[in-house]
């Protein structure tokens, strides 16, 4: 995975782990990991689900799911819990929409499908590279997905890791 200031600045490579619809945030991160320890954040991934994932990711995975992924309550732990795993990047058919704002905020990178029914060409389990500024993913047997391209700032706000990280810096209390 290239990253600038732990963002996304160029393709992202990894290994697919692949989810059905309607997943829920509560499921991504169990209120039971809310922590603000890092390590217990982390560990949460997924945990109800399957408590092995979070061990077996590797750093650059890529999570492709159905439709609205990341539907439920709009707390960020699911969110930091992702990153805090070093997954690459979700592709899903699409997002709800708070899940999708927050992920774009904290520099996650989420895209969807060009075609939804291309997800039935993404198996679990295959190593993919995944080019956010091309809006491709394509698959270890040569199969090219096109993706829905992000607008320039989405980029941006990847690239910099979050979009706080494009606050400018140095700047000082006004006077009275």
């Amino acid at each position: 995975m290239t990253s600038g200031t732990d963002g996304v600045t160029g393709p992202v490579e990894g290994r697919v782990w692949r989810f059905g619809d309607d997943v829920n945030t509560d499921v991504i991160h169990p209120p039971a990991f809310y922590s603000l320890d890092p390590d217990k954040v982390r560990r949460g991934l997924f945990h109800g689900y399957d408590p092995t994932i979070a061990r077996d990711l590797r750093p650059g995975d890529v999570f492709v799911a159905g439709r609205n992924f990341g539907c439920g309550s709009s707390r960020e732990t699911s969110i930091r819990a992702i990153k805090l795993n070093e997954v690459g990047a979700v592709v899903a058919v699409d997002f709800a929409r708070i899940f999708f704002r927050n992920a774009t905020n904290n520099g996650l990178p989420c895209l969807t499908f060009a075609r939804p029914a291309d997800l039935e060409l993404v198996e679990a389990g295959t190593r993919v590279v995944l080019d956010p500024v091309a809006a491709t993913l394509t698959c270890a047997d040569g199969t090219v997905v096109e993706l829905v391209p992000p607008g320039e700032f989405v980029r941006e706000i990847w690239a910099a890791g979050g979009l706080l990280n494009l606050l400018p810096t140095g700047m000082s209390a006004p006077e009275s």
